[in-house]
């Protein structure tokens, strides 16, 4: 993976996960009840997760470009045409309070950590948003490996950063998202239809 391509990759990959999911929600609330330095265990078992999802989409995509390169090609429009998907139906999506489970403020680190695993691992649209992201940056002639080698270490970086992001403003996040509680996808969802088009002008320059 060249350089340009890998910025690209970290530009779009920046947009999408800093948009609020199940993870972030997640380590909001625990921040609140349990404090910073332990959300900190909740935000690597849901990296943990995704890494795992990384691998396991990694491994179907090299099944594929082994089989047919028209058939990654097709696997790449159709994720451009999830993530618009996807984006759209959570703008048009009714808005959900976020609500605190429980008053708890002690709990063991392995709970936090499989907490946030469970959470990351439950979440089927991540397999399906993987799926339909990385190809859109990978290169079917050069190997595969390398490539995912840089790919699902910078992504998880950036999924745990933003994560941390979050909690470290939890009060001030929660707040607002109680009180506006249909921005949650109204952002996610322009995050993704923006990040779709974004990648069509990437695949159209790719292909001149």
């Amino acid at each position: 993976m060249n350089i340009e391509t890998w910025l690209t990759f970290v530009v779009a990959s920046l947009v999408l996960t800093m948009t609020p999911g199940p993870s972030i929600l997640l380590g909001v609330v625990h921040s609140m009840k349990y404090g910073v330095k332990k959300t900190v265990v909740t935000a690597l078992g849901d990296i943990s997760a995704n890494f795992l999802q990384m691998v396991l989409v990694a491994i179907g995509l090299g099944v594929v470009i082994a089989s047919s390169e028209l058939a990654f090609l097709i696997i790449k429009w159709f994720g451009v045409v999830t993530l618009l998907y996807m984006g759209l139906r959570m703008l048009f999506a009714k808005p959900h309070k976020i609500r605190e489970e429980s008053t708890q403020t002690s709990i063991s680190i392995h709970r936090l950590f499989f907490s946030g695993f469970f959470v990351a691992a439950g979440n089927p649209k991540a397999i399906v948003f993987f799926t339909a992201f990385f190809p859109q940056f990978i290169d079917p002639t050069q190997p595969l490996f390398q490539q995912m080698a840089v790919m699902c270490p910078t992504m998880a970086f950036l999924d745990f950063t933003w994560v941390m992001i979050y909690v470290m403003s939890a009060k001030k996040f929660l707040g607002f998202m109680h009180n506006h509680p249909m921005y949650l996808n109204r952002i996610g969802g322009s995050a993704l239809v923006l990040a779709s088009g974004f990648l069509v002008s990437t695949n159209r320059s790719a292909n001149v």
